[in-house]
């Protein structure tokens, strides 16, 4: 008797796949990560501009130098 057997490419088509998803899970977690410090840095701009011109001077600070430090975290 003769096998017959058949050979389909699902195993690309899944590798493929997953390096789709593999990709999109990436990008997602680059995209959050990114979202996580942007609200980081708006909080440390916050927390600077309530300052008094006294206590940003005790930094080394200005308010026209509040914006850089507050995205350099120093």
């Amino acid at each position: 008797m003769t096998d017959i057997t058949y050979h389909t490419d699902a195993a690309g088509m899944t590798a493929h796949g997953t390096t789709v998803f593999t990709r999109m899970a990436i990008w997602c977690g680059q995209f959050a990560g990114g979202a996580r410090e942007g609200q980081q840095i708006a909080a440390r701009y916050h927390e600077l501009s309530l300052l008094s011109g006294p206590d940003l001077a005790g930094r080394g600070l200005t308010r026209q130098t509040i914006a850089r430090a507050a995205l350099t975290g120093h």
